[in-house]
């Protein structure tokens, strides 16, 4: 299935576009791995990971708005499902909700929606990529809350 073409539509792209963008928010991460505590091992999953969303960035555009109506993913089926993995497992903790934060300013909102699209997004395309993925149960699950990070990373420390 390597050379299979995946399109999506504009709202699972705004999704997988808040998922990468909050990924891409780590990138500093890469430069203490490598510099800093010399865990090289990290650096390189880090190094992998970052070269994965800029090659899904390629297909679904740079820029925050887009005017296509369908994007389509042209990565082969085992990366796209490793990124959708990762990025799939990045939302939860994003979304779990505690709740002593259950009050969100308009701009939360905006984000917890698109988080969602992308959460969402993950899903379907995972179950459509590996019907396997789809009797694991994890399309039938409803999606976790948003939660608020005080670290200017998401969810990383």
């Amino acid at each position: 299935m390597p050379g299979t073409v995946t399109t999506i539509d504009r709202d699972q792209r705004e999704g997988l576009y808040e998922l990468v963008r909050n990924h891409l928010g780590s990138i500093e991460d890469f430069f203490v791995a490598l510099e800093r505590t010399k865990d090289f091992a990290k650096a390189e999953r880090l190094g992998l990971e970052f070269a994965e969303d800029f090659r899904l960035l390629q297909d679904i555009g740079w820029g925050e708005k887009d005017e296509r109506e369908t994007f389509e993913l042209t990565m082969p089926t085992h990366d796209l499902m490793e990124l959708l993995q990762r990025l799939h497992a990045e939302a939860v903790p994003v979304l779990v909700e505690s709740g002593a934060e259950a009050q969100s300013s308009r701009e939360d909102a905006e984000t917890d929606r698109r988080f969602q699209l992308g959460y969402e997004a993950c899903s379907k395309l995972l179950d459509d990529l590996d019907p396997r993925e789809a009797d694991r149960g994890r399309g039938d699950r409803p999606a976790p809350r948003r939660v608020r990070s005080s670290c200017p990373h998401g969810d990383r420390p």
